[in-house]
């Protein structure tokens, strides 16, 4: 029997650099193993990162022309552009990114969308913002976003209905940061994904985060699982004897790119050696040679990143690395542009794109035009944050072009 822990895990940090660095070579091989992902070649950017607005798709405050890209889901099924939404996390491979009127933009060839976790809620904690699906809390981050059908967010959340989250994994306190929650309806297996924390091959059961799944029996068995690697676990809809979650098949984990010119990484740290030597998001880092505008006392395991620099031979050679804060986050807000398509004055919205903008805050700033000028066809720059709970977005700023 093999009983060993995560490098991320509380148990398994303590055991220190060493495992630290073996989880990243053991990354590393099954990077090799799964044959690249997103890309292929070695110009362009590679972006990870959630859906922070529209007009093209905004990942880290880069304006991503999507109007020819592939979309793609983690079964490599073809998905519509109009199924993207707002705090989705997706992959992006594009061409270099450009600086044109201190707007960042690039041309995407390939978007892929990546959640989490699918499946029923068990447990609700509304005053301290958690859930609870397939064993594993789930945290309304300060970015997380709520699917419109889901009335009142958190609060309009129920036992036994099945969601679909989409998140980053805090591997410092062992649960998951939403970005975006939307319902599901009869899916046909419920999924997880994330780092084994521990593995016990004797009796065929892995451990990610606090929950215990079964594997004896499953379909696609990873050559080498071992402790630290991604893997996306494809879900019995029914427990086992013993109350445990059956494993049905392994999916790819990761979809991680080849070498790249550029590379821009949102997430939050998942392993940390030290400043020099850590993992985002599974993916490993190189920032000795980087530059941090924020300092690096504040970080650590679980924090969260945004990296930039290039690719080679599966890690990320940074150029910088900043970190976010709560207050970073919620001050970025979310952004649209484009022409009004549609207007309703008695709800005080309109539609840009795909969403629906409400106009009705108080401290609403308007640039170059009134209230008078929404109207349909008209274009117009939108800065907005989520209303209250979190299942709609309010115009900050409304510039007209």
């Amino acid at each position: 029997m093999t009983d060993t822990s995560y490098p991320g895990s509380r148990a398994g940090w303590r055991t220190g650099r060493s495992i630290g660095l073996a989880a990243a070579l053991v990354l590393l091989a099954f990077i090799a193993g799964c044959g690249g992902g997103v890309g292929s070649g070695g110009t362009g950017t590679y972006a990870a990162g959630p859906i922070t607005g529209f007009g093209s798709i905004i990942v880290g405050g880069v304006h991503y022309d999507d109007s020819a890209a592939t979309v793609l889901d983690d079964d490599d099924v073809a998905r519509s552009r109009s199924e993207l939404r707002l705090g989705m996390t997706v992959a992006i491979d594009s061409d270099a990114i450009r600086s044109d009127g201190g707007q960042r933009s690039a041309t995407a060839s390939r978007v892929r969308i990546g959640s989490e976790l699918v499946g029923p809620v068990t447990a609700i904690d509304a005053a301290a913002g958690l859930f609870t699906v397939l064993g594993q809390t789930v945290r309304m981050a300060v970015d997380t976003v709520f699917d419109e059908r889901l009335t009142g967010g958190l609060r309009g959340l129920t036992v036994g209905r099945t969601v679909e989250v989409f998140a980053f994994y805090d591997a410092a306190n062992e649960r998951y940061d939403a970005t975006r929650i939307e319902p599901r309806v009869a899916p046909a297996a419920f999924v997880v994904r994330g780092p084994v924390a521990s593995l016990d091959s004797g009796a065929r059961t892995l451990r990610i985060g606090r929950a215990t799944y079964a594997y004896d029996g499953a379909a696609n068995l990873p050559a080498g699982l071992a402790v630290g690697q991604v893997v996306r676990l494809r879900l019995a809809l029914a427990p086992d004897a013993q109350g445990r979650y059956v494993v049905a098949s392994f999916g790819t984990g990761q979809y991680l790119p080849e070498d790249r010119e550029g590379a821009e990484l949102e997430g939050l740290v998942t392993a940390y050696d030290s400043s020099a030597s850590f993992q985002v998001n599974g993916l490993p880092v190189d920032s000795s040679s980087a530059n941090f505008p924020d300092g690096t006392a504040g970080l650590g395991l679980g924090v969260r990143v945004e990296v930039k620099g290039a690719l080679r031979d599966g890690v990320l050679r940074a150029s910088t690395v900043e970190l976010e804060s709560d207050a970073s986050i919620d001050d970025r807000g979310f952004e649209f542009e484009g022409r009004i398509s549609a207007v309703d004055a008695p709800a005080q919205t309109f539609v840009v794109g795909s969403q629906v903008i409400s106009w009705a805050r108080p401290d609403l700033r308007l640039d170059n035009g009134t209230l008078t000028d929404l109207v349909v066809g008209r274009s117009v720059e939108v800065r907005a944050q989520l209303n209250a709970d979190r299942t709609r977005v309010e115009a900050t700023r409304i510039t007209f072009r």
